[in-house]
């Protein structure tokens, strides 16, 4: 009896809850990065206990997932581990780049040590540990039913609350305090449970997506409307005063998706006139509350004086980060290992006192660290999730707030790293689960019945 006590607790909690669960801790310890080791512990174990709990979920996922996702999940696993085993001598010293490391060596003569593809195996190790708790998220929701799918949206919208009165208390005290990061202490941004502003903007972004898939379509009752643009606004207002420019001008993928969504409803006839035009009204009338708000306020002018200053560091960061993918391709230094790499081919003349530490661009340092196979491996995520994407676009519904949240991803990635946190890493798995899962039709208004997915 006592040998089924994790089950029962498993079905007793419910997946959604243990997804929220999830979530919300990935909010609270994951927005540090690779440098809050400790913290992503915490997010990482929560996940490991919530896969424990849920064995079955994981074999049914690898059983009857879309083949494709699965075979990419695995790959994406498999990789960082492939990246740590260690390989003799004459394999490892005949690898591209290798040659300071073997002068190194030869200095303490342990020339013929084993050593790994991974230049830095321990960080190679602690990247793939930053795949469980995205992995537990997919397993936990890809097949849950559609009004579970809604809560989700909405934990997601009530996390971006969370951020921003959270980050409003820390801009109230010069960010002295309530501080969860030293990167943030005495900042003049509002960051919010993340060390990084444009981590922290970007999340905003998708709570707002979020936002826009969560709210009912088929209620009449204006506070809803009203409710529905009071937490947009809040939300925007955070953004701005995150001072991210990037996330600032990522902020009409949410307003296109918001769009859409009045159009879909009004032209499927899910909702009453007076409904759209109440969203309308109260959009507008807040709107220009945040106009008015906006007008004068110092902090605000600061967000948007950024995009005056065009000098940015990060073509001098991606010149050389092209320079090193050369000097280790096609196998790439090691997941995890972009740091220490890419001082070897910093240019000195734009050399400074701080370290790059990251290449700005994700697309670069997966080619870095990764070589061909992670190009290989990033060019099947690309292809899987924008023909998820349009199949979402075609037959509508939540899973459009995914299309718009992937994009936001995608183009973040551009200029910055985002999927480089438990936080982000934990939406996106959500974001995937809501694509890939069955989609679930109302019986007679009293059930829900499983139609099957249609990625295959």
């Amino acid at each position: 009896m006592g040998g089924n006590v994790p089950a029962r607790i498993a079905r007793g909690t419910g997946r959604v809850h243990q997804a929220m669960l999830l979530l919300f801790a990935a909010l609270i310890f994951g927005g540090g990065g690779s440098i809050a080791g400790l913290l992503n512990l915490a997010v990482q174990l929560v996940a490991l206990g919530l896969l424990a709990l849920n064995g079955q979920a994981v074999l049914d996922f690898f059983r009857t997932a879309p083949r494709f996702i699965v075979w990419l999940v695995c790959a994406a696993l498999l990789l960082p581990l492939v990246q740590i085993i260690p390989l003799p001598p004459l394999i490892w010293q005949s690898l591209p780049g290798r040659s300071l490391v073997v002068e190194s060596l030869q200095l303490v003569g342990r020339q013929g040590d084993w050593m790994s593809l991974s230049l830095n195996p321990r960080r190679t190790i602690v990247a793939f540990l930053a795949l469980v708790p995205p992995l537990a998220m997919l397993i936990l929701s890809w097949k849950l039913p559609d009004e579970d799918r809604r809560k989700l949206l909405w934990a997601l919208t009530a996390s971006g609350i969370f951020v921003v009165l959270l980050g409003g208390q820390q801009l109230a005290t010069g960010n002295q305090h309530f501080i969860l990061f030293a990167e943030a202490f005495g900042s003049s941004d509002l960051q919010g449970t993340f060390a990084n502003r444009n981590a922290a903007g970007l999340f905003l972004d998708i709570a707002l997506c979020a936002l826009v898939g969560a709210y009912p379509t088929r209620s009449r009752k204006l506070a809803w409307p009203v409710g529905g643009a009071v937490v947009g606004v809040l939300l925007l207002v955070g953004l701005v005063l995150t001072r991210s420019r990037s996330s600032m001008a990522l902020s009409l993928v949410p307003m296109l998706l918001l769009t859409y969504r009045l159009w879909q409803v009004r032209r499927s006839g899910r909702s009453s006139r007076r409904l759209v035009i109440g969203a309308i009204a109260a959009a507008g009338l807040l709107g220009l509350g945040l106009v008015g708000l906006m007008v004068g306020n110092q902090r605000v002018q600061q967000s948007f004086s950024r995009f005056d200053k065009i000098q940015d560091p990060r073509p001098a960061i991606w010149s050389d980060t092209l320079v090193s993918i050369g000097r280790f391709w096609p196998v790439g230094s090691g997941v995890g290992t972009f740091d220490e790499v890419f001082q070897i081919d910093e240019s000195l003349e734009t050399i400074t006192p701080g370290r790059a530490a990251r290449a700005h661009n994700d697309y670069l340092e997966v080619a870095l660290e990764s070589g061909l196979p992670g190009i290989i491996l990033m060019a099947g995520w690309l292809f899987a999730v924008t023909a998820i994407c349009l199949r979402a676009v075609r037959r509508g519904g939540k899973e459009i707030v995914s299309v718009a949240v992937f994009a936001l991803l995608a183009m973040q990635s551009i200029l910055d790293y985002p999927l480089r946190n438990q936080t982000l890493l934990c939406v996106a798995g959500l974001m995937l689960a809501l694509m890939i899962g069955p989609r679930t039709t109302r019986i007679h208004g009293k059930g829900t019945h499983d139609t099957g997915s249609e990625v295959r």
